[in-house]
């Protein structure tokens, strides 16, 4: 199998045009949702898991190293991202504007990748109506839309991919060492940026394999390894694994809950059509069917006519991310989230299948009328998605927002002292006061807390810990009762229940009573017994 490289840019289709009217229309999409502050923000946009992002910025800003309690390190987060947020905690310390300022950095990336995904359809398909489609899709879409304001990594590892397939797809045979290296450097950023990159680039590395034969590997992984090198070291030293600690914790929550590897697999399959106006907030086998089918039909055009194509490579990386996360780590409630790489190369696959393979007239006029029904849908579904006058689960894998709301509503009515417990505790440690602290207990960012979930041993972490309350929905304070020993339990008494209705769930605040058969106190480290 050969590889075909893209058509010669040509100089009669300049790019900066459609490349600046992409760029206008999507900032000014995404500062109009901005403007609406941080408590629209945490409403429509923040998980929970965006407050983790803050509070670990927060720390390391103020000398306490990469932590949620200021103690305990962790590797369970993407370090590129925090890079770029911890200087917004030596400008301020207002919890609410640097969230806010978050949603901006993760937009502005949102909005590099949008560019860069309208720049790759044209080269691609060297027509400025299919770059601008592209670019328009993204800049409208609601899924795009809504990952590009959510305060996480999911925008920045878009673009940084992207920018490592554009820069392979525009180097010329026989170019010289400095662009390899170029390879290298934006290929451990998007490493950096989420680990999970690494799987997307594998294709992009063969296709450039085959264009350029096996020498510049050599530069372009010494370079990527020198980028990734103190990352890799500090997730040695704290984690003993050179990926995210997270990554094992997610797998372990996936676990409890009651879905076969099968319905998962559905699931990630049904995900896909988030792509369409709709399919974001209600699942569609049509809509995911489509999807599909665009990322089988490069490959099975590369088994028929035996050539890889850029396309093809896209299209793998597309189907290795997918099996990844429907398969693998099976987390269905971040599937929008996780297929944002997917998402944003799906119109570019489409468009360059289409202007590939049909003639140009009628290619043109095909993409024009699928680019100008599905902007407009993609309007309509944005601002029903805006008015929304309750929260609920908009999207339909995704939880529910308003963490930061349900943490103002809950962290007033503990005492000072209180040590609370949370398996959602992103909100609760970022916005709570001094005298209150706030133990994660699910150990997507709490190492010890994971090992203890995995072999059961939760209770005696709990009694460790001196945790006196717990908050968080009921589901989670069941998956909790599944991860204590035999013979051992964590009475949970209700106290009461947040006036934060989050669509079908609201979080309990409880008093805790951990009944361990032996427990080493986090002060002393002796055992007694509970």
């Amino acid at each position: 199998m050969t590889a075909t490289a893209p058509l010669p840019r040509n100089p009669a289709a300049p790019a900066w045009p459609v490349l600046l009217a992409v760029g206008l229309i999507a900032i000014t999409i995404r500062l109009t949702f901005l403007s609406g502050g941080p408590d629209r923000l945490d409403r429509l946009f923040f998980p929970d898991d965006t407050y983790y992002l803050l509070t670990i910025a927060r720390n390391i800003a103020a000398g306490a190293g990469p932590s949620i309690d200021g103690v305990t390190l962790t590797t369970g987060f993407q370090p590129l991202i925090v890079a770029f947020l911890v200087p917004v905690f030596l400008l301020m310390d207002n919890p609410e504007m640097a969230a806010v300022a978050l949603a901006a950095i993760t937009a502005l990336f949102g909005v590099l990748a949008n560019v860069l995904a309208a720049w790759l359809a044209l080269v691609l398909t060297q027509s400025r109506l299919a770059a601008t489609g592209v670019g328009l899709l993204i800049a409208t879409g609601p899924v795009f839309v809504v990952s590009h304001l959510n305060g996480l990594e999911t925008s920045l590892a878009a673009a940084t991919l992207l920018a490592v397939a554009l820069l392979v797809l525009r180097t010329p045979p026989g170019a010289g060492l400095g662009r390899f290296l170029a390879i290298g450097v934006l290929s451990g950023l998007a490493i950096l940026a989420r680990v999970d990159s690494a799987l997307a680039l594998i294709p992009i590395a063969a296709f450039g394999v085959m264009r350029h034969g096996w020498r510049p590997l050599l530069p372009v992984g010494l370079a990527a390894a020198a980028v990734m090198a103190p990352w890799v070291a500090f997730c040695l030293a704290v984690g003993g694994t050179p990926i995210p600690e997270s990554g094992s914790a997610v797998r372990h929550i996936a676990s409890l809950h009651v879905f076969t590897p099968i319905q998962t697999a559905l699931m990630g399959l049904l995900a896909l059509g988030a792509i369409f106006p709709s399919g974001l907030f209600e699942p569609s086998l049509p809509f995911a069917l489509t999807v599909a089918a665009i990322l089988a039909l490069p490959l099975a055009i590369a088994i028929v006519e035996r050539r890889m194509t850029a396309v093809t490579a896209l299209a793998l990386s597309c189907l290795l991310l997918l099996a990844a996360y429907a398969l693998w780590l099976r987390a269905f409630w971040f599937f929008d989230r996780y297929f944002s790489p997917i998402y944003t190369l799906v119109p570019i696959i489409a468009a360059a299948l289409i202007f590939e393979r049909l003639p140009r007239r009628p290619a043109r006029r095909l993409w024009a009328m699928l680019t100008l029904v599905l902007c407009s849908l993609n309007f309509t579904a944005l601002a029903l998605h805006a008015a929304r006058p309750v929260i609920t689960s908009a999207r339909a894998f995704a939880p529910p927002m308003a963490y930061a709301a349900v943490a103002r509503d809950l962290l007033p009515r503990l005492p000072a002292g209180t040590v609370l417990g949370a398996k959602q505790s992103g909100a609760l440690t970022y916005f709570a006061p001094e005298t209150i602290r706030v133990v994660n207990l699910d150990g997507v960012v709490n190492g010890p807390a994971a090992a203890a979930a995995r072999t059961n041993r939760m209770c005696g972490y709990i009694a460790a810990q001196g945790v006196t309350h717990f908050a968080d929905w009921e589901l989670n304070a069941r998956f909790l009762s599944r991860e204590v020993a035999a013979g051992e339990s964590v009475e949970l008494d209700l106290l009461g229940l947040s006036e934060v209705i989050q669509d079908r769930n609201r979080y309990g605040l409880y008093a805790v009573t951990p009944r361990c058969a032996t427990v080493r106190t986090a002060a002393t480290g002796q055992k007694h017994p509970a």
